[in-house]
């Protein structure tokens, strides 16, 4: 097992199933620890206050850590990279367009305030496109898991109006970004947003057939496209020290 040490944000747990198996294939090499987020529906909760509980976690590992996060967990994961680099060694985003407000969330949320539809019938018809599944057992689990997860889990906004979120431009940490070629919700002119923002030694990759929970279906290649990227990318542990920054032995584990 390599040493590096990844840690998979979660802001919408009701979905981590369909990432399941790509950090389960990843922590064949790494050590991946899955940081959850949960609050209550009627607690007050914004990017801030998740930095600040996730900033505990980071700081408490011993060497630095390899961000990865989907669709609105890897805007706030690089949000965070960007406030606070000197732990993070790179981040992964998965589904993540430069401009923060475009989530399959607020998608949904357009289509509940224009269309005379119910929320079973729209979130049904957004699975069929969200998922490469043919299984209408399948489709009809994923839109309750949608449900779940507009119900429990950190949402951008509501159908009454969206909480801003900072869009992402370049950050000094190494970035891939992994979208889907099917994908409704992060279109095909994402990559040119990217590119404006985009480092030396950053990646853009694109699974041709995924569709925007790609790690569901395409999770092996997922997995060796950030495998890949990570194993290019330098040892920081070795440049903290030099630098004289001292690290904590500890790191938190989840579940």
């Amino acid at each position: 097992m390599k040493e590096n040490k990844i840690i998979w944000v979660d802001l919408q747990p009701s979905l981590y199933c369909l990432f399941k198996r790509t950090a389960q294939a990843l922590s064949q090499q790494y050590g991946v620890k899955r940081w959850s987020f949960e609050h209550d529906p009627d607690e007050s909760c914004d990017v801030d206050i998740i930095h600040a509980l996730l900033k505990q976690t980071v700081e408490d590992s011993s060497e630095p850590v390899h961000l990865v996060g989907h669709g609105i967990s890897g805007s706030v994961a690089y949000l965070y990279a960007k406030k606070y680099p000197q732990n993070v060694s790179s981040v992964s985003l998965l589904s993540v367009d430069s401009q923060s407000s475009n989530q399959w969330t607020s998608h949904y949320q357009a289509m509940r305030s224009q269309l005379p539809c119910s929320r079973f019938h729209i979130l049904n018809h957004l699975s069929r496109l969200l998922i490469d599944t043919h299984a209408d057992h399948v489709q009809i689990i994923i839109a309750r898991l949608l449900a779940k997860c507009l119900d429990n889990d950190f949402v951008n906004g509501s159908i009454v109006g969206h909480t801003q979120i900072e869009n992402l431009d370049q950050i000094n940490i190494p970035i891939l970004v992994i979208n889907g070629g099917k994908d409704f919700i992060i279109d095909q002119c994402s990559y040119k947003r990217w590119q404006g923002h985009l480092k030396p030694g950053d990646c853009y990759q694109r699974i041709s057939s995924g569709r925007h929970f790609f790690p569901f279906s395409e999770w092996n290649q997922t997995a060796k496209m950030i495998d890949s990227f990570i194993d290019m990318i330098p040892n920081k542990s070795s440049e903290l020290a030099s630098e004289n920054i001292q690290d904590l032995s500890i790191i938190k584990r989840f579940s």
